[in-house]
């Protein structure tokens, strides 16, 4: 046989085996790799999250629903009368400084530079509310309010002539308290020629404190108040209680009859009269002495001229105005 024949035929078995046994692998792959479904997962959800988005809407929901029933609030109220007041200015050496010595012209000079400087009104404007006040038609306003009212025989008399009761002038005093801002300080004082106050202290204008000042002015704001021995008397001793209330606004009710009650030798008394000219100088001392700053307005029963004279001054002294009925 050829050798060049061999060699070609052993190629050809070769390639034939191999041929054979690659048939043989493919048969026997896809034989044994059997079609199979693909796993399936299943499970349940047991974690929801909520988005903030969400969480911010259901905050806004609840939150309007509460702000659409709003709570009502009860209003404030006390047990008893308390004071709001500022504690009174010192007393000056009156040792050192004698004011009774000082001239009129010269206190009036000096009220209406503190006046000017702003000293005179800052404890009127540290505390209390404003209110508005009608006292006999005369009209104003305040945060710290000071009735003073006459009630000698005299004045009774004479107010009555008028056709103005005691009951009357009761009730004006009631009515201007009644009106008062809970904020509003008031003071109420009476005089003949002792004095009576119905506190020692402004007291704030709440719905207890006005009932108890009723109260007081229609069982106790008539007569004549009890003497003390060595204190002040009369008109004087009025205004100088009032003043130390440190009010901005005083409703001053009088005949105008300036006297003093002076015990005689022999026994008795005797009621000397003092001049407007020593009234107006003891205002201006009294005012000076406890740094208020008032205006004062007047309501007069049967004025002769020089009450009439008088009391207008006074009232003009501290911007005010006189009323006469």
């Amino acid at each position: 046989m050829n050798p060049r024949s061999r060699s070609r035929s052993t190629l050809l078995i070769a390639l034939a085996v191999q041929v054979a046994v690659l048939l043989v692998s493919v048969f026997v792959i896809v034989r044994d790799d059997p079609v199979a479904e693909p796993p399936a997962f299943s499970g349940e959800r047991v974690v929801a999250v909520a988005r903030p988005e969400a969480k911010r809407l259901d905050r806004v929901r609840e939150l309007s629903r509460r702000m659409s029933k709003p709570k009502s609030f009860q209003r404030l109220a006390v047990e008893q009368e308390f004071q709001n007041d500022l504690p009174s200015l010192p007393a000056l050496p009156e040792g050192a400084l004698d004011l009774d010595s000082v001239e009129g012209a010269f206190l009036s000079e000096a009220q209406a530079s503190l006046a000017d400087s702003g000293l005179m009104g800052l404890a009127s404007s540290l505390s209390g509310g404003e209110s508005a006040a009608a006292f006999f038609g005369v009209k104003d306003s305040g945060r710290r309010i000071v009735i003073v009212v006459n009630t000698s025989a005299s004045v009774v008399r004479k107010a009555a002539s008028r056709g103005v009761s005691i009951e009357r002038l009761q009730e004006e005093a009631v009515q201007l308290v009644e009106g008062l801002e809970g904020g509003t300080l008031f003071g109420i004082v009476q005089f003949s020629q002792g004095t009576k106050l119905f506190s020692e202290y402004m007291a704030p204008a709440l719905v207890k404190n006005k009932r108890q000042a009723s109260e007081w002015i229609r069982s106790e704001l008539k007569g004549n108040p009890k003497i003390v021995a060595g204190a002040l008397l009369g008109h004087e001793a009025a205004l100088a209680a009032a003043v130390a209330l440190q009010p901005d606004l005083i409703f001053l009710v009088t005949d105008g009859s300036l006297n003093r009650r002076t015990a005689k030798a022999g026994g008795g008394y005797a009621y000397p009269k003092i001049s407007f000219d020593q009234l107006l100088a003891f205002a201006d001392r009294e005012v000076l002495r406890s740094g208020a700053k008032p205006r004062l307005h007047v309501v007069g029963f049967e004025l002769g001229e020089a009450e009439r004279e008088g009391l207008a001054r006074l009232a003009k002294r501290f911007g005010g105005s006189l009323r006469e009925l």
